[in-house]
């Protein structure tokens, strides 16, 4: 079934949109347990202080990996 405008169909548009959540509750949860074991002093904090750039990169390779996927579908 195509969206309301066109274009993509709605089942790979709620496909992707649950991948995307999926990878964000992976990444709170990786960033959560990084922020606890950086205040107990377990892991460096410069571990903690890089993460975000770790996440944006893994952000976008993701959505290079998807934007590929999706132009090889049609």
């Amino acid at each position: 079934m195509q969206g309301p405008f066109g274009g993509m169909p709605l089942y790979d548009l709620k496909d992707l949109l649950y991948k995307i959540a999926i990878l964000f509750g992976v990444l709170l949860v990786i960033y959560g347990v990084l922020w606890l074991l950086a205040e107990l002093g377990v892991i460096p904090a410069i571990i903690f202080a890089i993460f975000p750039q770790i996440v944006l990169i893994l952000v976008g390779i993701f959505i290079i990996y998807t934007a590929y996927n999706r132009r090889s579908a049609y």
